[in-house]
């Protein structure tokens, strides 16, 4: 590495040092903490609500803030649920998910015609045997409504006593028709919001799999007052467009389908140059 001595100066590597470090900040736990699943009419109310009640203020933030859209909620309850209630019951980092994920990968490595591509298809044809990822009554909200948050709030001195006072105050003046609220009362509930969202990138590959349309996968940040969705700039419409994202930050993720057949390369380039 040191030794490449090609190209123009600013390119070259003899005599470069490159030092990567990071730097960690530590927080206490929290006394307690409550997850929530919120729902909302419209994308631009989760804003609002994002504003008034979650980064009111530098003391109050939440744990986690996770924001899923209707196509996201879609995707993953149609082509997820395997993997979704295999994580619910043994847990994000349990080594059975771990070798049934290995297990995936060598079959798809297999030489043999279609073998990228049969453990998808395995996943999408089980699919609807296979039972909610979320309990009956966060799937009929994630039914119900477009705009969805999934969230952690800790109390640190305090800080959760505001924040549901100012979640009351936020749920009164809009009203239930606009923002609709619920607490996870046991931790099974609290996993399965977890694994629902963990599962969003493997389901979207899933999911085109097993309708025979492709796709692309695009990570950016927005401005922190901002939020709105990038337009695509494609002559052909998307079929599914998957935003989920980590709310607090705007750190969005996106997971765009196409039909078969057209250059998504050239999608993605020109959506990336809009960002």
């Amino acid at each position: 590495y040191n030794a490449d001595t090609k190209g123009c100066d600013c390119n070259r590597s003899e005599g470069k040092v490159l030092i990567l470090a990071s730097v960690h900040d530590t927080f206490p736990k929290p006394k307690t903490s409550k997850t929530f699943w919120i729902s909302f009419d419209s994308f631009q109310r989760a804003l609002q609500f994002r504003k008034e009640v979650c980064l009111h203020n530098p003391q109050d933030v939440p744990v986690s803030m996770e924001y899923m859209d209707r196509d996201s909620y879609d995707v993953i309850d149609q082509s997820g649920r395997l993997l979704g209630n295999t994580i619910t019951a043994l847990g994000t980092y349990s080594p059975v998910v771990r070798q049934l994920w290995n297990f995936k990968i060598w079959m798809e490595a297999w030489n043999v015609r279609g073998a990228s591509t049969i453990g998808d298809k395995i996943l999408y044809w089980l699919n609807p045997i296979m039972p909610s990822i979320l309990p009956s009554t966060i799937a009929k909200m994630g039914k119900e409504k477009d705009h969805h948050i999934a969230m952690t709030v800790g109390d640190f001195d305090g800080s959760l006593e505001r924040f549901l006072e100012r979640m009351k105050k936020f749920q009164t003046d809009n009203g239930p028709d606009r923002i609709e609220v619920h607490e996870c009362q046991t931790p099974k509930e609290q996993k399965a919001l977890t694994a629902f969202r963990f599962v969003a990138a493997p389901a979207f590959r899933t999911y085109c799999v097993g309708n025979g349309i492709q796709g692309f996968s695009v990570d950016y940040a927005l401005p922190r007052n901002g939020g709105e969705a990038p337009p695509l700039n494609s002559e052909t419409p998307s079929i599914k467009r998957m935003r989920y994202s980590h709310f607090g930050c705007n750190v969005v993720h996106e997971e765009i389908a196409f039909p078969a057949g057209i250059d998504i390369d050239s999608i993605k380039y020109t959506f990336k140059k809009s960002v």
